[in-house]
């Protein structure tokens, strides 16, 4: 049998990208020469790997059965390239990491600056996205490292993190709101209010997942709730008047402009702590653990205080 790497590195481009066209601009291949590699593997490994027919990209079942071995084929291949590079002094590679949106506006900028000035040879890539999409591109091999809350606890239990900081949850309300006339507010003070949150919106719920556990077991949140999957959104929403934002203190400092205040919550039991997540079963090039150690190294950001110890 002979195998390419070539031909499984275009493959898996082809699953992660969604299609062809956009794996072959990606690679910066020719489409003929996408679907060659795709045929010249599924030649080799004797199964057809993609279904043709069917709209969206969709895997056959060897497909799916075999993606995952592909990931590990490819990172090791990564791995040995990496070692041998380590080994003569020098770090370089990329590290694609998963994180959330105020993670990536208020705390990655500095991490990556202070990589890069000790290894100008690592370029970093970010995907943004909720708790899932991080926790299954992590699992899927598309980032090797993540920025992610510790809730909702991951499914794949070979996870492992180091927490970085604790953070509070805060009140966002639109100037001349009536809550913004006390210095912070009260649980009770939602009671009759139109709460908009961070969370999942197709999720059977009327909260975020943070908020909820605290609010909705009190019955505190009106079931006229909003929940958005972006923190930018939760501001226009809260600007234009459709409710009080319940928000993390990093995304309430990344979208806070004019139009909109924003108020601590006195006694609300919940915080967001974020770690540094990676997959214990699986190795790490050189450039993902400087990564990591930049990220353990630096700075928490402002207005988080330290994970209290279990």
């Amino acid at each position: 049998m002979t195998l390419e790497l070539a031909w499984l590195r275009t493959w898996v481009e082809v699953v992660d990208t969604g299609g062809f066209t956009r794996a072959a601009e990606k690679l910066h291949l020719s489409q003929p020469r996408v679907s060659a590699h795709i045929a010249n593997l599924e030649r080799e490994l004797g199964c057809l790997l993609i279904e043709r027919r069917i709209r969206p990209l969709t895997l056959t079942d060897d497909g799916r059965a075999l993606l995952t071995r592909a990931r590990s084929v490819l990172a090791a291949a990564d791995e040995l390239v990496t070692a041998r590079q380590t080994d003569l002094g020098n770090i370089t590679g990329t590290v694609t990491v998963a994180s959330f949106a105020s993670g990536s506006s208020e705390f990655l900028p500095s991490v990556i600056t202070a990589l890069q000035d000790e290894y100008p040879r690592i370029r970093v890539a970010v995907l943004d996205g909720d708790s899932g999409f991080i926790e299954a591109a992590l699992s899927e091999r598309r980032v090797s490292v993540a920025l992610r809350p510790v809730r909702p606890e991951p499914h794949d239990h070979g996870f492992t993190m180091r927490p970085l900081w604790r953070e509070p949850f805060v009140m966002l309300a639109p100037t001349g709101h009536p809550l913004l006339d006390k210095s912070q507010v009260e649980l009770a003070d939602f009671a009759d209010e139109r709460v908009i949150t961070i969370g999942d919106p197709l999720a059977n719920t009327i909260v975020g997942y943070e908020a909820e556990v605290e609010l909705s077991i009190k019955n505190l949140v009106s079931p006229y709730g909003i929940v958005s999957h972006q923190p930018t959104t939760l501001g226009a929403m809260v600007r234009a008047g459709h409710g009080i934002g319940i928000i993390n203190y990093l995304g309430a400092v990344m979208i806070l402009r004019e139009g909109m205040e924003m108020r601590p919550i006195h006694q609300l039991n919940r915080y967001r702590d974020v770690g540094i997540w990676w997959h214990s079963e699986r190795p790490l090039g050189a450039a993902a653990r400087a990564f990591i150690r930049a990220v353990v190294k630096a700075p928490r950001p402002e207005g988080t205080t330290a994970v209290p110890p279990v």
